[in-house]
């Protein structure tokens, strides 16, 4: 047992590096998930197993892809290509814009328009 938490140490300290990517992500797809079940019980959908089984898998995949884009990037590419910042900029650019549409089908309008009406009504003062 003791092998095994150190064997557990070790790679958690591999990883230490991109701690707050990865919590960033976790915490991107936690948002999504709230967002999501918020969405459908204002619809008036069911909220099943299923769905919160994606999400499970969803966040599981992000993480191994950033933590497989952090090996690459360290141990093959170096600082050539910031590997780990490109794919977590995917991820989190996807599970914003997922937040931004549930957010619309809560409020039952769109935050960027929203934001751009009130933006041009400033400049008109």
């Amino acid at each position: 047992m003791q092998k095994f938490t150190a064997f557990l140490a070790s790679i958690a300290m591999v990883f230490m590096p991109i701690k707050a990517t990865l919590i960033t992500v976790m915490v991107l797809t936690v948002v999504d998930l709230i967002s999501g079940i918020m969405a459908a019980r204002k619809e008036k959908k069911r909220i099943t197993s299923s769905g919160l089984k994606r999400t499970i898998i969803k966040t599981t995949v992000y993480e191994a892809v950033i933590m497989l884009g952090f090996l690459t990037e360290q141990y093959m590419t170096g600082d050539a290509v910031p590997i780990v910042k490109v794919l977590a900029g995917f991820i989190g650019l996807t599970e914003l814009k997922s937040v931004m549409e549930n957010i619309e089908r809560i409020s039952g309008m769109s935050i960027i328009h929203l934001l751009i009406d009130k933006l041009n009504q400033s400049d008109k003062k």
